[in-house]
């Protein structure tokens, strides 16, 4: 099973960073695979089968996600505050950009366990890529009328460039 695992593994790797080459275009006609590689096409499972299914290598997530990047796009996120009877907008004015994730892992682990009463945890490793190209919002204000046009902003995020992530973060019920 471990040889399997560590197959899946290496192709899945081979697989993102074939992808990753192709997008910036640096491909030119190369094939990455690697040497005896193999591949494992999906089996129907019968009930019996799918019980025996464990999971214990968790999910990896893999994002592309492409919001509203047309030149004429227009947007507008707004969350409303009620203090003392008066109606106040958070206002995210044209959300849009590019943002490219790779490597988000989410498994269950046991945890420490003993006097601290923590048994499993849901381990989150942090993504090993992440990739923006203009990605943000262009104006963020507070006012007192969500569709009104913001004539205060209190600025912009605006992210263009890459990170490399490592790291993790671990979750458990009290």
């Amino acid at each position: 099973m471990r040889a399997i695992t560590k197959k899946l593994r290496s192709a899945r790797m081979h697989q993102q960073v074939a992808r990753l080459l192709g997008a910036a275009g640096l491909m030119g006609g190369c094939v990455l695979a690697p040497a005896g590689s193999t591949s494992f096409a999906a089996t129907p499972l019968d009930d019996a089968a799918l019980s025996a299914v464990t999971g214990r290598d968790g999910i990896v997530l893999n994002a592309h996600l492409e919001l509203n990047t047309a030149a004429d796009s227009t947007n507008r996120v707004s969350v409303g505050f009620k203090v003392a009877g008066a109606t106040s907008y958070l206002v995210l004015d044209k959300i849009s950009g590019t943002l490219d994730m790779l490597g988000l892992e989410v498994k269950a682990i046991a945890g420490p366990g003993g006097s601290t009463g923590i048994s499993d945890v849901i381990q989150v490793g942090l993504p090993s890529f992440l990739g923006f190209k203009d990605f943000g919002i262009r104006a963020i204000a507070a006012q007192a009328d969500a569709t009104a046009p913001i004539t205060a902003s209190m600025g912009q995020i605006q992210l263009s460039g890459s990170a490399q992530l490592q790291g993790q973060v671990l979750l458990w019920s009290k």
